[in-house]
């Protein structure tokens, strides 16, 4: 009797230590890895693109590596500059953040291209683009760089100006005037190939800039001519699509390569998902933005093809010959070539659905 209950107790024993043992493999550590992002723009994710991007990353990741990476978002700023959100995020005082266009030029002045004015028809073919060989080459810049790029997406699609003094139809309508762009070299050279002057002021010094008369307007993504009040001090916008705007979300490589791979594949995973979503809240974003201006009394104008005609012809052989002088001619005609291929398979894709649509009506 005795013999049985000393193995009975040894079998329970041996069992328990297999369920601890099992529980410890399936559970998340107990110290979970920190992953700190610093954004730009609000924490709402129903009022920016950035926010409901971040949303979605942070609820994947947390939930794929099943609490094994907690997610800490600080939106607005809360930790500087974008400038100094990407320095931090080098040198591991953060280990990501997300980072505008304009801002992302100076860690990779590259990124620039997107700037060629009136290249991008339709938010489709940007993301042809970069869904194809310049995004892989985008992202080789920026691991380059220092830096584990996740996503690279919309940040309010195409750009537009928001005026005090006159509506933007034509070139000349710049002319005298004093834009407000932010930190990149081909938006200055596109502005001053108008006859405006192109002062870089920082998004939080914006609002008063106008107020006051520093400056007469911005250039700006459509989706964000009504950020933070803008649409109480400007009383035109014009809707020119005359160039794209993106977001990157970048991460320390060393944080990353410390990472287990198989939480770095979920990381990457979360990139892409995030991505779409930034995109979607962008375009949406946009797409309310009209009416959001008109209601407060903004007069709106989208210029005309032969206007938007008149403004290539003044300012795209300036930006793209800066372009060529700082990378080469081969990157700025692959460039221009990936996008004519976009095109190209947008029209085809297009047809193809239109075909299957007319086979099954008749």
């Amino acid at each position: 009797m005795k013999k049985t209950s000393i193995k009975k107790e040894s079998l329970i024993l041996i069992t328990l230590v297999a369920f601890s043992l099992l529980l410890c493999v399936n559970s998340p550590a107990a110290d979970p890895i920190v992953m700190k992002i610093g954004n730009p723009g609000p924490a709402d994710p129903h009022k920016h693109m950035i926010a409901a991007a971040t949303l979605e990353f942070k609820d994947y990741v947390e939930r794929h590596t099943q609490g094994g990476i907690k997610v800490e978002v600080y939106p607005g700023f809360q930790l500087g500059s974008m400038p100094q959100m990407v320095d931090q995020t080098k040198m591991g005082a953060i280990q990501a953040c997300t980072v505008f266009s304009a801002a992302a030029t100076l860690y990779v002045p590259e990124i620039n291209l997107i700037y060629i004015p009136f290249l991008f028809s339709t938010p489709e073919i940007t993301w042809r683009v970069f869904e194809g060989p310049m995004g892989e080459q985008f992202n080789k810049l920026w691991l380059k760089a220092g830096f584990v790029p996740l996503y690279m997406a919309d940040n309010g699609g195409s750009r537009a100006f928001g005026t005090t003094k006159r509506q933007i139809k034509k070139p000349a309508d710049l002319k005298g005037l004093k834009i407000r762009i932010p930190e990149s070299e081909a938006l200055k050279i596109f502005m001053e190939s108008c006859g405006a002057a192109a002062p870089v002021i920082t998004f939080n010094q914006l609002y008063t800039s106008i107020q006051t008369g520093i400056v007469d307007g911005l250039e700006t993504p459509v989706a964000v001519l009504s950020f933070a009040s803008l649409d109480e001090v400007i009383k035109y916008a014009s809707i020119t699509n005359h160039t794209w705007d993106m977001v990157f979300l970048i991460v320390n490589q060393k944080w990353f390569k410390n990472v287990p791979e198989n939480f770095q594949k979920i990381l990457i995973e979360a990139g892409r998902h995030a991505e779409q979503v930034c995109r979607g809240m962008s375009e949406t974003l946009a797409a309310q933005e009209v009416d959001k201006l008109i209601e407060k009394g903004v007069e709106v104008y989208t210029p005309t093809s032969a206007e938007r005609e008149a403004f290539r012809k003044v300012t795209q052989k300036p930006v793209t010959d800066y372009l060529r002088k700082q990378f080469g001619d081969k990157l700025v005609d692959d460039f221009m070539a990936e996008v004519q291929k976009a095109e190209a398979e947008a029209l085809i894709a297009t047809k193809e659905h239109l075909n299957l649509i007319n086979q099954y009506m008749k």
